[in-house]
């Protein structure tokens, strides 16, 4: 299962704005071949900037 949930603040820079933390808007799971990951959906909270990001589900 996902560490991440909607509405926490990660670590990752705003490719608009240089911001530091983006907010988690959604989580999708994503089953590949060998292993499983997830699509954050996230958005800067400073310049409102969506943006997405493939995160392995070990980590």
């Amino acid at each position: 299962m996902s560490n991440y949930q909607a509405g926490q603040l990660i670590q990752k820079r705003c490719m608009e704005c240089f911001h530091n933390e983006m907010i988690i808007l959604k989580v999708t799971e994503k089953d590949l071949k060998e292993k499983s990951a997830y699509i954050l959906w996230i958005q800067c909270p400073e310049c409102g900037t969506n943006d997405s990001e493939l995160t392995p589900e070990d980590l």
